[in-house]
Parts: structure tokens; sequence; C-alpha cells
């Protein structure tokens, strides 16, 4: 007769789990809070890395609006598009980060009351003022002047970009975890 033999698979000593697989209220909050810390550490250098590049550009048009600016209507380009990265910049830089909101959370009407005007009113003054330079660097390029005319294009390519960055920016949305961290309490 043929005798059956059953294999099982080997493992280390290490491999076994002598951890539980739940963790206790002590290193639930340490991990909660280090994943907060290292999330605000990554967007502050995120924060940084994104604001040269309106930076950059603030310093071309500062150059043109110097050295390059011949006629008033070149100056005055000059100025908006500064203005214009310099109001990107500002909002890149020290305007809060916000988390996405869930529906259902909080009405609409009590977030847009906690902000001040600055923080509603920027965003859009500043895409109303790059809107302005496309139309300028749409005249230009009719006229041929193809250089004036991406000029002019930058501060709303910068917008553009700055505004997707945020955007990916958000803070992580730790609300679930803070839920259910006492969910599963271990030993």
């Amino acid at each position: 007769m043929a005798s059956t033999r059953m294999r099982q698979t080997f493992h280390y000593p290490s491999d076994e789990d002598n951890e539980p697989d739940e963790l206790d209220e002590e290193h639930q909050e340490i991990l909660i809070s280090a994943l907060q810390a290292e999330d605000a550490q990554k967007n502050a250098l995120y924060r940084k890395s994104f604001l040269a590049i309106p930076t950059a550009g603030a310093l071309y048009f500062l150059y043109t609006l110097c050295f390059h600016s011949r006629t008033p209507q070149q100056a005055l380009l000059a100025i908006l598009g500064l203005s214009s990265l310099a109001c990107t910049a500002y909002f890149m830089q020290f305007m809060p980060l916000q988390a996405p909101q869930r529906k259902g959370k909080v009405p609409m009407y009590q977030l847009e009351a906690a902000k001040g005007p600055v923080e509603k009113y920027l965003v859009w003054l500043n895409a109303g003022l790059a809107g302005l330079l496309l139309l300028a660097a749409a005249v230009s390029w009719r006229k041929g002047a193809g250089e004036d005319a991406w000029r002019e294009a930058l501060p709303a390519m910068i917008l553009a970009m700055t505004l997707f960055a945020r955007q990916q920016l958000a803070p992580l949305d730790l609300e679930e975890l803070q839920k259910a961290k006492y969910n599963y309490k271990g030993a």
C-alpha cells in the first residue's frame, strides 16, 4: 500500500506573526499623528517647490518691465502680468490647503462664510486678470507678435499649473482613521 504524505510549506521563524494584527490605542494615535506630520511636511516641501514657478515668471516680467517695454502698453501688460504672478505666488504659499469636503458634512454656505474676502475672491480676480492677458495675447498673435503673445499668455499658464498643483496637494483625509481608531482595540 502506498502511503500519502502531506507536504507543508516551510516558514522561517521570523515569518510567524508574533504580534497581534490590531494596534492598541497608543499605536493608533502615533500612526495617525505620524501620517499627519509626514503629509504636512510633504505639502510644505511641494508648496515651496511650486512657488518657484510663479516667482521665476515674476522675475521675467520684472525684467521685461525694466528693460524691454518700449511703449506704455507694453509696460502696462508687464505690470498686469507681474501682479497676476504675485497673486498666484501669494495663494500658492499663504492660502491654506483644504481637505476635500464630503457631501452632506458641512453646508457650503458655512464653508464660504468662514473664508475672508481675500480667500474668497483672490483666485477669481486673478483668473479674470489672466483672462484679460490671454485676450491681449490673442490680439498680439493676430498682429504677428508671437513673442509678446507667449509672454502675455504666461500668467494664465502658470495660474493653471498652480491651481492643479494646489488641488493635488490637498491634505490627507484621516477622518475615517479617526473614526475607526477605537473600534479596533488591540491587546
